[in-house]
């Protein structure tokens, strides 16, 4: 947990969770970038933590996040799977 917050309550990081995964639903145009990030912050969580979650290095999280990594398609299933998301390909006429 990130020491500048207040660790939540088991019911409020349940509710936090079901947040950060609809709004990750209702933004498909993210990048992973942006949903790697958006759900270490608002999950409180800090990249030590999250790598370990992850099962990557730490330095593979802060690349990511700064938009300097090119992370692979096992990288990237390994930061979504935790947080129960997966990698799909859709398509689109447009």
């Amino acid at each position: 947990m990130d020491k500048r917050f207040t660790p939540l309550a088991a019911v409020d990081q349940v509710q936090k969770r079901q947040q950060v995964i609809v709004t990750i639903q209702q933004n498909p145009d993210w990048t992973i970038h942006q949903i790697c990030r958006y759900i270490r912050t608002e999950l409180r969580l800090t990249l030590a933590e999250m790598a370990k979650i992850c099962k990557v290095s730490v330095q593979t999280l802060q690349k990511i996040e700064a938009e300097q990594g090119n992370p692979t398609l096992q990288t990237v299933e390994k930061i979504l799977k935790p947080f129960g998301f997966k990698l799909q390909i859709i398509y689109s006429k447009n």
